[in-house]
This record gives C-alpha cells, sequence and structure tokens, in this order.
C-alpha cells in the first residue's frame, strides 16, 4: 500500500500545511504499528516462554503473566491510532451524500476539530490517572500500573494528533469524499 495519506489526486501535496501533516500522518502511523506489533509479540513471547519453562521445569517464572497486563492496553491504543488516522471507523455515509462539497468539507472540519479538542483533554486527564497508578506496582516485575495506563495518553494524543492530520487533509482536497476510501477487500 502507497504511504500516500491524500487519496485524491487533485489535491496539491505542494503545500506546506500538507506536507507536513502527511508526514506526521506517516510518523503516527508507523508509530502505532511499532506498538501494536511490539506489543504482541512481546506478549506472545512472554507466555511461551513460561509455557515453555513450565514444561520443562514443573515451576513458574511469574513475570510473564504479568506482561499482557502492561503491553494488552497498548496493542488496543496503537490499534485504535490507527484506525483513527486511516479513516478505518465506522462512518455513517448516508449523510454524507445529501451535503455539497463544501458544506460536507466544512462539516468534516468542525468533526475533526471537535474530535482533536476531545482527546487532547482527554489526554491531559490521562496524566492523572497516570499519576495516581504510579504507586502500584506489579509485584513480579516491579513495574508500575502507570506504564499499562500510559497507553492512554498515546491513544488519545494519537487520536487528537491524527484528527488534526485529517481536518489538514479535508481541508485542502479537492473533493472530502474522495478521503479514506475504504480498500476493496473491506466492502460489501
Amino acid at each position: 500500500m502507497a504511504m500516500d495519506n491524500v487519496r485524491n489526486s487533485g489535491a496539491s501535496a505542494d503545500l506546506p500545511a500538507l506536507r507536513i501533516a502527511n508526514r506526521v500522518g506517516l510518523v503516527l502511523d508507523m508509530a502505532a504499528i511499532v506498538v501494536a506489533v511490539a506489543s504482541i509479540v512481546a506478549i506472545f513471547l512472554a507466555l511461551m516462554t513460561e509455557v515453555v519453562v513450565r514444561y520443562l521445569t514443573h515451576a513458574s517464572l511469574g513475570w510473564p503473566n504479568e506482561v499482557p497486563n502492561l503491553l494488552f492496553p497498548w496493542l488496543i491504543m496503537g490499534g485504535i491510532v490507527l484506525g483513527a488516522h486511516r479513516g478505518s471507523h465506522i462512518a455513517a455515509e448516508a449523510f454524507r451524500s445529501l451535503l455539497t462539497t463544501e458544506q460536507l468539507r466544512i462539516l468534516l472540519m468542525l468533526i475533526h476539530l471537535l474530535v482533536a479538542v476531545a482527546f487532547a483533554y482527554l489526554g491531559y486527564l490521562s496524566l492523572q490517572v497516570i499519576s495516581i497508578t504510579r504507586a502500584q506496582v506489579f509485584p513480579m516485575t516491579g513495574l508500575g500500573q502507570a506504564w499499562a495506563y500510559s497507553s492512554l495518553l498515546f491513544g488519545f494524543g494519537g487520536i487528537a494528533l491524527a484528527s488534526l492530520v485529517n481536518l489538514i487533509r479535508v481541508a485542502f482536497c479537492d473533493d472530502p469524499r474522495t478521503l479514506d476510501k475504504p480498500e476493496t477487500e473491506h466492502m460489501t
């Protein structure tokens, strides 16, 4: 898949705001993929290690049982950020067809702005949760539960950033209907 974040051919990628938004979107996309893939690989390896050690020694390492508690939230948030950036979320398409191109552009820009503000605020609130959970520690690894709750900051901040990127994409494209078209294999 080409990483061309502006999927309609008439949008000028020469505009500085759009170039910056596309680069930020690409970095956000890659970060979400790395977070999700690294989380699932680490969970699998930790649990597999526990299984092998139990099978061979009839004893438990203990710490691998805490790895899903620490990393599963990161896996989920990586996927959510990826979906928000790529426009792979549930959308109501019927209403879009009733609007003119400019009306749809304004509506989508307002929605992206509202989502960016709301999730930036949720990211701010997640800092309080992180500070509260800092003292709570997993017994085997010694890691604070704040590590798992930090995924909220990544997720909420990532969604806010994805919304700002998409706001710029909507503002500079020829037709907002052509953005975030689902891949053919996801269409029914």
